[in-house]
């Protein structure tokens, strides 16, 4: 079978890398740098199997390979000896040496086809410690016979200059707000305000967004805020709702509150209750001080957390601020995909 057309977003560095093959002139690395969640990886092995299939079609965005040929077929299995995909090992944060070494045995076989092209794809590159990134560099200088390395990059990540250096850098641009969400209608049948709430949930990354999808988390939020009226209006505890958003991870809940938080902020702020309005900036603050300990590796206990985050939720709204309906306000950033 036939992989997925290239993402929409993605035709024009489809286009450039298709040139330079056409061309021969590929490069023998490239960085491809894009967003979590919007389809780079999947960007990285559409290119792997154009490359190695044998009778490529020449509409090659809408039908990258011809879905048939040996080669094909052994990448559908997930297993093509001559792609070799380097990620940290489960548990585990940063790509280790003995990881990288593992390359120079494999591009040093003889491929599974004669002549063949042999990929090293290599995510996150941002996850490269200093010894991987300098056993790295030898093969990135000198690659064996036809080999091709994608490492794939957030943008603006800190990484070793040579190993930047040595890269041509392939940045992939975030889908617009109209293809992230013509793109989702293709892949679900869920309603278009839940496809629009993804999509920003996911902060405009389509892939992620539908992921967030078909883990119900659009209808999770809603179920959330109606919780929170009901805490106002004293039917539940903050320990409930605690208890209710345990079961996702924990950044999910955070960065509702915090987009909940600026948005009574504003509220406030435009009734002239100022009072009222900084409590809430400063709630905002405190969450976001809890996501940052969250991304630099801090593992607090999940109940524990959360049952903080909605008593300064409580205390700060009060009896003063018992709605009625949802706010829906943006929140930035869902989980990687």
């Amino acid at each position: 079978m036939a992989l997925d057309p290239v993402l929409p977003w993605h035709a024009d560095a489809w286009s450039q890398v298709m040139s330079q093959q056409q061309h021969d002139r590929l490069a023998h690395a490239y960085l491809i740098n894009g967003l979590p969640g919007s389809g780079r990886y999947q960007f990285a092995r559409t290119l792997a199997a154009r490359l190695l299939c044998t009778d490529p079609p020449a509409t090659s965005a809408q039908a990258p390979t011809c879905g048939r040929c040996r080669q094909c077929l052994l990448f559908d299995t997930g297993n093509h000896p001559d792609v070799l995909d380097i990620t940290p090992e489960e548990g585990k944060s940063s790509i280790k040496i003995a990881q990288i070494r593992m390359i120079s045995s494999a591009v040093n076989q003889t491929s599974n086809q004669s002549g063949a092209i042999k990929v090293i794809i290599i995510r996150p590159a941002e996850a490269l410690g200093v010894a991987a990134a300098n056993s790295l560099l030898k093969n990135l200088e000198e690659p064996p016979g036809r080999t091709l390395f994608l490492l794939i990059s957030e943008p603006a990540t800190q990484m070793l200059a040579t190993i930047r250096s040595r890269c041509q850098p392939l940045p992939l641009p975030p889908a617009t707000t109209e293809q992230g969400l013509a793109w989702l209608t293709e892949h679900s049948a869920a309603s278009q305000d839940d496809l629009q709430a993804a999509l920003m949930l996911a902060a405009g990354a389509p892939l992620q967004a539908l992921a967030l999808l078909e883990a119900g988390i659009p209808a999770w939020r809603n179920i959330v805020q109606e919780q929170l009226d009901e805490m106002a209006a004293g039917r539940l505890t903050p320990v409930d709702v605690a208890k209710y958003c345990q079961a996702q991870p924990l950044n999910y809940a955070i960065q509702l509150m915090q987009g909940l938080a600026l948005q009574r902020a504003r509220r406030h702020l435009l009734a002239h209750q100022p009072e009222a309005g900084k409590a809430f900036l400063q709630l905002g603050r405190e969450l976001l001080q809890i996501n940052r300990q969250l991304e630099s590796g801090a593992n607090p206990n999940p109940l524990m957390a959360l049952e903080h985050i909605f008593s300064a939720w409580h205390a700060t709204s009060g009896d003063r601020d018992v709605t009625h309906g949802h706010d829906n306000g943006p929140v930035r950033r869902g989980p990687d995909g």
